[in-house]
């Protein structure tokens, strides 16, 4: 899948204007973003952690040839990553969760010695960059996926054992007395980072495989989440799990050929998923935010025969279509994608055709552009503005014009 499809020379030099300082956005108006510094190391198979004071925690990982036990965190104010304290065991393929204290939780993995799984797990403290040990997991786990519940504690379930074999079983950590708890054990098999979200209920829907479910926190049960493959019947691996301002979920993309070309999302109401346009390139391991307007934006990732993308698209929930958004600098699948506090996505690390990356940029996503009721012609009414509301244009006459 990952093909060249640039020279390496041209490639190498454009990492390295691109992480040296601000680069001016020639597909996002007059906005200049400043371009954040090279990681100490290329990392992918990782979780990226955002931090109660906005900084971004990237811990462990894989540089393309070992598995890493070194850290580092990103600095809005600077645009630099610093070195921070190691893990006490090196990890990829783990979870992670900042707990409700600002502590980050990190949970299992593996280590790369051999495939296997790790049942390790650790504490990071953000305010002295130290981690320490804390209880293990009763089973190793490796891509398991772990959610923290409304009530503090994390549920961590499925992953795949030291012989790849998949762990039907879930876990709940207490930070106020460090303890693990076995949990009811899903009907089905669970893992990835990323594919479960908390829902307005309280409730955590999880998406892998071909059954989605629901897991209760207050009941300790899980139930099916609608029909079994959901409304585009296919199994989900490397695909996007999003809540939408709405109270509904977004689903987007996978590894099969008809999870990449196909979106979707689920109603917990009714319990049932709906169809809906998928985006213009079919993705796997891309990344999705939701942005201010309550949009959807989807970025990178890759494709089975464009290789890795820079492409970017941007999905309207209220009028359930996809545009175009301002492309990623360089093509890269499986990179971490967060939020700064200034309005910016910093997308870091990940993988195309050159290797591992140690570049990240700082993304300015393109504003929503407002629909005019002049320009809806005859008949105006109620339009959609582009941004994720309405406006209330009235009656038109022929030349579009607003009745005053």
């Amino acid at each position: 899948m990952r093909r060249f499809s640039t020279s390496r020379v041209t490639a190498l030099w454009l990492g390295v204007m691109f992480s040296c300082g601000p680069v001016p956005r020639a597909d996002a108006g007059s906005v200049e973003a400043p371009a954040p510094g090279l990681l100490s190391t290329p990392r992918r198979l990782l979780p990226y952690v955002s931090l109660e004071d906005g900084r971004v925690l990237a811990a462990g990982g894989h540089d393309g040839h070992r598995t890493l036990g070194s850290c580092e965190v990103f600095d809005p104010d600077t645009g630099r990553w610093r070195p921070t304290g190691a893990l006490r065991t090196a990890r990829r393929n783990h979870a992670a969760v900042r707990l409700a204290d600002g502590r980050v939780l990190v949970v299992g993995g593996s280590n790369g010695v051999t495939v296997g799984a790790l049942a390790s797990v650790e504490l990071y403290a953000p305010d002295t960059g130290v981690w320490t040990a804390a209880a293990s997991l009763a089973e190793a786990r490796n891509d398991p996926t772990a959610v923290l519940l409304p009530d503090g504690r994390v549920l961590v379930a499925g992953g795949t054992d030291v012989d790849l074999r998949p762990v039907r079983t879930a876990e709940l950590f207490d930070p106020a007395t460090g303890a693990w708890q076995p949990a009811e054990a899903p009907g089905f098999v669970r893992g990835g980072a990323g594919t479960a979200v908390v829902l307005r209920s309280g409730q955590v829907l999880f998406v892998s495989g071909l059954q989605a479910e629901v897991y209760d926190p207050v009941t300790g049960h899980w139930e099916k989440a609608g029909a079994m493959g959901g409304a585009a019947g296919t199994h989900r691996l490397g695909h996007t799990v999003t809540l939408l301002p709405d109270g509904r979920v977004l689903v987007v993309g996978g590894t099969t050929e008809r999870a990449a070309k196909t979106a979707e999302v689920y109603v917990p109401e009714r319990n049932a998923w709906e169809r809906v346009d998928p985006p213009a390139l079919p993705r796997e391991h891309h990344a999705a935010l939701v942005t201010a307007e309550g949009a959807v934006l989807v970025m990178g990732g890759e494709h089975s025969t464009r290789g890795t993308l820079a492409a970017a698209e941007r999905f309207d929930p209220v009028r359930g279509m996809w545009t175009q958004a301002p492309t990623l600098h360089e093509p890269r699948g499986e990179a971490g994608a967060l939020w700064l506090r200034r309005g910016t996505v910093l997308v870091v690390g990940g993988v195309n055709e050159l290797g591992t990356l140690a570049t990240s940029e700082e993304y300015v996503p393109a504003p929503c552009l407002p629909v005019t009721c002049e320009s809806q012609g005859p008949g105006c009414g109620v339009t959609t503005d582009g941004c994720g509301g309405t406006l209330d244009c009235g009656p038109c006459v022929a030349g579009g014009e607003p009745v005053h």
